[in-house]
């Protein structure tokens, strides 16, 4: 495992209760709880650059080294977002996984792992697996 962040403990909830939308500020909301501590996260490996909220604060566009990457957040499920964040890693060409993981009782972290480690350990529950 490549070290981790700390997810906002709102996400661990809607997730678990199975309510876990981008709603309120969702492009905000994306680069805020999870972009920005990618790239902290990330900086050994790649450089995610470039983070800015788009379409009215409904989606985010970042690049992951050269290739860049667009999501549109308004009502996306965390892990469809996850999913596109690895899209991007995977176009980047890189062997990382963004996972988001059981660290602690009540608490979520967002890891990176290559993305064999990534078959092996388990996702939190109520996410899908990368």
């Amino acid at each position: 495992m490549v070290g981790g962040f700390v997810i906002d403990s709102a996400w661990y909830w809607r997730i678990f209760e199975g309510d876990a939308r981008f709603d309120d500020a969702p492009g905000a909301t994306a680069a805020r709880d999870f972009l920005h501590p990618l790239a902290r996260l990330a900086k050994d490996h790649v450089v995610i650059s470039e983070i800015e909220i788009v379409g009215d604060g409904d989606g985010v566009q970042f690049r992951v080294g050269d290739y860049p990457v667009a999501i549109v957040c308004r009502g996306l499920r965390i892990e469809r977002f996850i999913d596109a964040v690895n899209h991007g890693l995977a176009a980047a060409t890189l062997d990382l996984a963004l996972v988001l993981v059981e660290s602690r009782r009540y608490e979520l972290r967002g890891v990176l792992l290559s993305r064999d480690e990534v078959r092996r350990r388990p996702s939190a529950r109520g996410t899908l697996p990368p």
